[in-house]
């Protein structure tokens, strides 16, 4: 064997045992995980996530569609669309999770299932994540009322005072262009 095909195959093999090494160790740190096969069908599932849903072992899961197992996943989409939701809450019964899905490829780029993790089974892990959300948020919402306000007339038709003939037939000639997107200046005397 040349040493440019001994590089490539130490290379790919060095390649499939950090993915192995990468899926088991996240699988571990997961509360739980699950793959499915493109027709969105369980194909593998962690037994952590088994408990966790109430099953008795995993085979009660495999060859089954996602939806049966786990009624609010959103795997099947992961599969449709090949693209990943990274970070979701994923609400179960009276739980919620925080949840990532991947599309799985094949060596042709096309999309042959998906994985999902169970990330955290308590919400309060993002606690930090979610009150600064949550700051921004409000800080936004601010900031759009002042503009709004500083956008607003300061002055409306109804502050004319009068009500003589020529300013009546004004303030009707002002209403009718109003309805229209244009500029218009009125000029006269304060």
């Amino acid at each position: 064997m040349n040493l440019g095909a001994e590089l490539a195959s130490e290379q790919s093999q060095v390649y499939r045992v950090a993915m192995q090494s990468l899926f088991d160790r996240l699988a571990s740190l997961c509360e739980g995980t699950v793959a499915v096969d493109e027709h969105a069908r369980i194909v593998w599932i962690s037994e952590n996530y088994v408990r966790r849903l109430g099953l008795k072992s995993t085979s009660e899961a495999l060859g089954r569609e996602i939806e049966e197992v786990i009624p609010n996943s959103l795997m099947r989409e992961v599969v449709r669309t090949g693209e990943p939701i990274l970070l979701d809450i994923m609400e179960f019964g009276d739980e919620s999770f925080v949840v990532t899905r991947m599309p799985l490829t094949n060596d042709d780029g096309r999309v042959v299932g998906a994985i999902g993790f169970v990330l955290y089974d308590r919400l309060h892990y993002l606690k930090p994540l979610v009150s600064k959300f949550a700051r921004l948020q409000a800080e936004l919402a601010a900031a759009q009322r002042k503009l709004a306000e500083e956008r607003r007339a300061k002055y409306t038709l109804s502050s004319f005072v009068g009500s003589s003939p020529a300013l009546v037939e004004l303030k009707r000639q002002a209403r009718r262009v109003a309805q229209l997107d244009t500029t218009v200046l009125l000029a006269g005397e304060t």
